[in-house]
């Protein structure tokens, strides 16, 4: 019981000692650490650029021929895409 006593007595002065230390920063800074209030000029929305602005969308024809083949293809599957990836193969022409 003596140890509980002692434990809280210990407690209740270190919670006195930390606020007397913040109160007498408080006091000795009080005068001195002190923010001015200000206010912005220009308003802070002047200061965002203004928006661009966008020109006209521009519609581009575009014409498309139609494919042609010559109807000789000796490499088999795959598509025409060159890709590396495909079926197939053909002979040793």
């Amino acid at each position: 019981m003596k140890r509980a006593l002692l434990m809280a007595l210990g407690g209740i002065a270190g919670l006195l000692c930390a606020a007397a230390i913040g109160y007498a920063a408080y006091a000795v800074s009080r005068d001195s650490v002190a923010v001015p209030v200000t206010q912005l000029q220009p308003k802070p929305a002047e200061l965002a650029p203004k928006r661009a602005e966008r020109p006209a969308a521009r519609t581009v024809s575009t014409t498309t021929a139609a494919p042609t083949t010559t109807g000789e293809d000796h490499h088999g599957g795959g598509g025409g895409d060159h890709s590396g990836r495909g079926g197939g193969g053909g002979g040793d022409d």
